[in-house]
């Protein structure tokens, strides 16, 4: 017979400012986004992308680019 394991505590105000503050950045994301008339997940992209050449250095910034073609290159062979 297996017990179930026992909740731990939670800090109940830190979950809540957490949530809230998820929220308000998500918000912050979506009206930039609407200003730039693309999808939030598109603004995220775009400034990943600003930021990854603004911080990395080129050899960085091209080993990444090249893993995430491996991804991809990998999952259109499983599909």
């Amino acid at each position: 017979m297996t017990t179930k394991p026992k909740k731990q505590r939670r800090n109940i105000y830190k979950d809540k400012r957490s949530y809230w503050l998820s929220h308000e950045s998500f918000l912050f994301i979506q009206a930039l986004a609407r200003n730039q008339g693309i999808s939030p997940s598109a603004f995220l992209e775009v400034v990943s992308r600003e930021l990854a050449h603004e911080r990395l250095s080129q050899e960085q910034y091209s080993q990444i680019v090249d893993e995430a073609k491996q991804i991809v290159k990998r999952r259109l062979d499983s599909a």
